[in-house]
Order: C-alpha cells, then sequence, then structure tokens
C-alpha cells in the first residue's frame, strides 16, 4: 500500500473571478481516500484554483462528506518571493517534514508549488523518504499549450510560483511530470457527471451538483471540448496504475528570458537529473483513466 499526502488547491464549487474553479482537485482526493491501495495519510492546503480560505473550507469540507479522518492543514496563502529570504516553514511544510521524518511517503503535488518548496528549503534531511512527488506541471521543449484555437495557456501551477518550482526540481527527489500535455487527451463529460449524480449517495449528489457548472464553463470557453480534463486525477492513476501510461526519463531546464514567461520544459536530450515524463497513454489506457475517475466517486 502506498501511504500518500496531497498537496491541493482545491475548489470544486467555489466561484472566484466570476467564474467556476477547476473541480479536479475534489475527484482526486476523493478517489484517494476511496482506494484500497493507498494510504491517504494527509491534505495540505495552498492558495491557487481560489484563496486559500476557500480550499482549506472546501477540503474539510469533502473529507467530513467522507466522514473520513483524513487530516487537512493550512499551508501557504500565496507564493514564495522571488528573490531575498525565504518565509519560515508554514503549517503544512511542518506536516511533511514529520510524515517524512518518521516514514517513507509519496506526495501528490495538484497545486502551485509553494509548499513543496518550503519543505525542501527548510527540511532537506527528510527527502530521503520521499519515494515519489507527482506533479501536475511541465512541458516539452518548446511546446506552447493551445485547446482548439485558443492560447496558450498557462502552466498554471508552475507559474504561479517559479521559485519554488526551482526549488523542488533541484532537490534531487523522484519527480514525475503529469502535466497538460497528458491529461489534454481526456475529458470528462456531462455524460459522466450525470453516471456520477446516479449513485446517489451524498458524496456523488456533492460532486455532480458542484461539477456541472464547472464543465459547462469550460466546454462554452472550448467548444472544441466534449468536457473538462480530470488534470489532478493523473496524479492518482499513476500511482494506482502506472501501465496506463506512456512516460519515459527526460532532462528538465526552467527557461526564463524576456521574450516569453517562464517554461518548465522536459526533454530526452537535457543533460542533468531524470525526471519522469508523463506524454501519453498506453492502448486503453485513456478509457480506464476516465472511467476509474468517474467510478470512484461515490
Amino acid at each position: 500500500m502506498t501511504s500518500l499526502v496531497i498537496d491541493s488547491d482545491v475548489a470544486i464549487g467555489v466561484h472566484h473571478e466570476g467564474r467556476p474553479r477547476d473541480v479536479d482537485d475534489g475527484f482526486a482526493i476523493v478517489e484517494a481516500i476511496n482506494a484500497s491501495d493507498l494510504d491517504l495519510l494527509g491534505v495540505t492546503t495552498i492558495y491557487g484554483n481560489a484563496p486559500h480560505g476557500e480550499v482549506y473550507r472546501v477540503a474539510n469540507e469533502i473529507v467530513a462528506l467522507k466522514q473520513s479522518n483524513t487530516p487537512v492543514t493550512p499551508g501557504a496563502v500565496e507564493p514564495l518571493p522571488q528573490s531575498g529570504a525565504l518565509p519560515p516553514a508554514n503549517d503544512a511544510a511542518r506536516y511533511l517534514a514529520d510524515i517524512l521524518g518518521r516514514s517513507k511517503t509519496t506526495i501528490a503535488a495538484i497545486g502551485p508549488l509553494t509548499n513543496i518548496g518550503l519543505l525542501v528549503h527548510h527540511a532537506p534531511e527528510v527527502l530521503v523518504n520521499l519515494e515519489q512527488l507527482v506533479i501536475v506541471a511541465g512541458r516539452s521543449d518548446n511546446a506552447r499549450f493551445y485547446i482548439g484555437d485558443e492560447g496558450p495557456v498557462r502552466d498554471f501551477n508552475f507559474e504561479n510560483d517559479v521559485r519554488a518550482t526551482r526549488l523542488v526540481m533541484a532537490s534531487g527527489v523522484p519527480i514525475v511530470l503529469a502535466g497538460f500535455e497528458l491529461t489534454r487527451q481526456v475529458c470528462v463529460t456531462e455524460h459522466d457527471l450525470a453516471t456520477i449524480k446516479a449513485k446517489k449517495t451524498h458524496v456523488s449528489d456533492y460532486f455532480f451538483e458542484n461539477s456541472l457548472a464547472w464543465c459547462r464553463y469550460w466546454t462554452e470557453t472550448f467548444p472544441t471540448d466534449a468536457g473538462f480534463h480530470p488534470w489532478d486525477s493523473a496524479t492518482i492513476a499513476w500511482l494506482r496504475h502506472p501501465e496506463y501510461f506512456v512516460h519515459e526519463q527526460r532532462g528538465w531546464r526552467i527557461r526564463d528570458d524576456d521574450t516569453k514567461r517562464p517554461t518548465l520544459e522536459c526533454d530526452a536530450g537535457y543533460p542533468g537529473t531524470r525526471v519522469t515524463y508523463c506524454t501519453g497513454f498506453t492502448p486503453g489506457g485513456a478509457a480506464s483513466f476516465v472511467r476509474d475517475v468517474v467510478e470512484t466517486v461515490y
């Protein structure tokens, strides 16, 4: 069984800056709680999809809805400063350091990397127990992200805290990147949400009612898509079913020049530390991935 902590900016059901927010963190959390092959030790929270106060509220709401004793620990409310001294470790970083100080653990980082950056900086001695750090971020060399003709769109988690990402990527811990290029290939549709609703549990009702607005917002904004992309669920699928994925070892760089916003890029030809980069799905893997996302919401 894999011991796991999820570091998340979960915002299912939240309206912020005039629109519904991403719901996929919530799907990842409930799948991890339900999974018999995962031991979800805790959830740490971070700003990102919504202000931190809303994220912390929603994380606790999901845990309570599942009647789980999974602890929720608050973390960063803003990115690291771009330069100068780093702030002290926050509650989330201290919690992660405590967990890793006692046992081998995996972290699914499905929000900005500020909490993980603070962990790496303030408690490097515990990183030997970090079995895997699965991150929703990264792109291929010189890749740009488009949805239909719309874009380029952001590598959201990375761009929210480039300094933290640099600390994390340079730490030497085993890293898996499952980003836009991967989960752009799959969608959760309104039909899938209806399948979730048909389970008629408090949890399935909650996820249907709080995901429908996001699904419709996404397909209206990007009409080439049949539904929304379950970005963050890929971290849970990787831990449970790595056979679903096509992946390779790549080097990495953070490109930061005057002509474009910073990018976290990966390529097999880059020198230096290797990371596992997920590029796509094996035959049947995409369908199995979406099936698992839909069937584990109860």
